[in-house]
């Protein structure tokens, strides 16, 4: 897909931008499930047909608007004297924007993303670790690392989150519900009930300072890692 030109517009009404700014729309209301090129064609007032001259079809559509999301993400400013909290400041940010839109995190996990602003995301921070002294392969597993974080806390966040907002309103009303269930396997694993039964805390904080908590050790990590190879 990324490999071939953008097509010409055949009319006014369509583009392909238009095309993946209705495809994000869906996505956010209605995850992935409900995108189809018919349901965006009703978003924008058109046949389903007339979207094919700009989209070969739906896996198409959301490798593009995985990347049209991930422009969202605030990126270090070129020539960024401190890699790490360059650093910290894109993966919170990446984090923020996979929150606004629960569904790119999966398709991120099963896609690699080659277009534009993925490409600009990690061009602008392997700069900034190249010039804090990184060495090539090393600022390589240091953008990787850092992104499959991101990721990979956002999608169980992302999934504990539909748990608790499913038919339990809040956490403390899944705890209720699920009180029998976590007695019978208290005997069994005493810690992770223990973690379980605990007074529910402000699930939006929580998830930030774990985040952050994670964060902060693979940055020191890299930060070891950097120092022993000077």
């Amino acid at each position: 897909m990324w490999l071939r030109p953008e097509r010409p517009a055949r009319d006014r009404q369509l583009s392909r931008v238009a095309i993946v700014t209705a495809a994000v729309a869906v996505l956010d209301a209605e995850g992935t499930p409900g995108l189809s090129m018919r349901r965006v064609a009703a978003e924008l007032a058109v046949t389903a047909g007339s979207l094919y001259w700009y989209v070969d079809g739906k896996d198409e559509l959301l490798e593009l608007a995985a990347d049209q999301v991930t422009g969202e993400v605030d990126l270090p400013a070129a020539g960024s004297g401190d890699w790490r909290q360059a650093l910290a400041q894109t993966a919170r940010s990446q984090r923020a924007m996979l929150l606004r839109h629960p569904w790119a995190a999966s398709v991120l996990s099963r896609v690699p993303n080659m277009g534009p602003n993925a490409l600009r995301a990690a061009d602008r921070t392997l700069a900034t670790l190249a010039g804090a002294g990184f060495s090539p392969d090393l600022a390589d597993a240091a953008l990787t690392a850092v992104s499959n974080q991101v990721t990979g806390a956002v999608i169980a966040e992302t999934a504990w989150r539909a748990v608790v907002t499913g038919p339990a309103a809040t956490l403390a009303d899944w705890q209720r519900d699920a009180a029998g269930y976590l007695a019978q396997v208290t005997e069994r694993y005493p810690h992770v009930a223990a973690r379980l039964t605990a007074p529910a805390p402000d699930m939006e904080a929580a998830s930030e300072a774990r985040f952050d908590l994670a964060l902060d050790c693979l940055l020191d990590g890299l930060r070891a890692r950097l120092g022993n190879r000077s």
